[in-house]
């Protein structure tokens, strides 16, 4: 056994100073060190004395003890010889050397082919090369035949609405002296008398009438309604009375009816006054025709007689002309006589005075 610093035998003279302890061989080596692989640490020392480190030739590198070489032109693979021009043929152009194409990028998304770098060598079509192909992204759509339709559609949707339209500013130019032309038609109840704004019913009549019967004014109501856009009509009514002092005094007292035909209307008011004004017959009442006022006139009259109250005498004339209906009715009550002429004359002088105010 040795110690750390002693030598192990061995055949390499211990007097060389290059050679450490651990690269002696020892006595149980069985292979001498020149049989040794040379790609071992220091596999070069052999059994004699050791000559030293090798010469070092510039640009040696392993196996190849040559410099590099400089690369033959166009050289590739087998091929050592640069690329021999041809000699032109007749009638044939020759053509230059193909460059190599550069390396092509996958197309991007949506259709999109990049550009080559600006400045930089185009692609050309090599001998043999595919053809182009059609870029990424959605196909053009094939022409169809259902283009003609739809064409033919929008024409006569053109032609269609161009003739409504000319239909609509015909109707408007038709009824351009109307507020509203898209509106009711007014002449549909119109006629020769009119609803008047701002009129008080009891201004159509002369209320100093009942002073031939009693003087004391008691109460006077009245009221207007205009009429409707889409229907017509409008009314007037004024009611007025007097009354004298004392528990047998004369009383008599005016009631005014003026109503507009109306677009709905079926039967007229003056027919619905006539039904029920003379539907009652008998001694004490009287009705018949009126000529010469309106287009129909009637009058109808009653009397009640009583003997220690006064008696109550009433007297109606109505009148009906074209779009029109006009009532007057007048009574009086008094512990005298009845002057029936005097109370006819009174109501139809007041019907004729409505119709000459509402008159257009």
């Amino acid at each position: 056994m040795t110690g750390p610093n002693q030598q192990p035998p061995g055949s390499v003279p211990p007097s060389d100073p290059t050679v450490q302890w651990w690269e002696r061989p020892g006595p149980d080596a069985g292979q001498s060190p020149a049989q040794a692989d040379p790609t071992l640490l220091r596999g070069e020392i052999g059994p004699g004395p050791y000559p030293g480190p090798p010469a070092v030739t510039p640009y040696q590198s392993g196996a190849n003890p040559q410099p590099y070489a400089a690369a033959t032109p166009y050289q590739s693979g087998a091929n050592a010889q640069p690329f021999a021009a041809q000699p032109p043929q007749s009638g044939v152009n020759p053509q230059p050397f193909a460059a190599p194409q550069p390396f092509a990028a996958a197309p991007q998304p949506g259709g999109v082919n990049p550009q080559p770098f600006p400045g930089g060598p185009q692609p050309q079509a090599a001998f043999g090369a595919m053809p182009p192909q059609q870029p990424w992204g959605t196909p053009p759509r094939p022409p169809s035949s259902g283009n003609k339709a739809v064409w033919w559609i929008v024409g006569g949707s053109i032609v269609l609405i161009g003739a409504l339209m000319i239909g609509l500013l015909a109707f408007a130019a038709d009824k351009v002296e109307d507020d509203n032309p898209f509106g009711p038609d007014p002449s549909e109840w119109a006629g020769s008398y009119v609803f008047k704004e701002g009129t008080n019913a009891c201004d159509l009549v002369d209320l100093s009438v009942l002073n031939q019967w009693s003087t004391t004014r008691d109460t006077t109501t009245h009221t207007e309604r205009g009429p409707s856009e889409y229907i017509g009509g409008g009314s007037y009514d004024c009611d007025a009375a007097n009354k004298d002092a004392g528990r047998r005094g004369d009383s008599a007292s005016l009631a005014l009816e003026v109503e507009f035909m109306t677009k709905s209307e079926t039967e007229s008011d003056y027919s619905r006054w006539k039904s029920y004004d003379t539907k009652t017959t008998g001694k004490d009442y009287d009705h018949g025709p009126i000529s010469g006022l309106g287009t129909e006139a009637y009058y109808a009259a009653e009397q009640r007689i009583y003997s220690s109250i006064p008696n109550d005498y009433t007297y109606v004339v109505a009148v009906l002309d074209s779009n029109i209906s006009v009532k007057v009715e007048i009574e009086v009550e008094t512990m005298g006589g009845f002057d029936k002429a005097a109370m006819r004359t009174a109501a139809e002088s007041q019907v004729r005075k409505v119709l000459a105010a509402l008159k257009k």
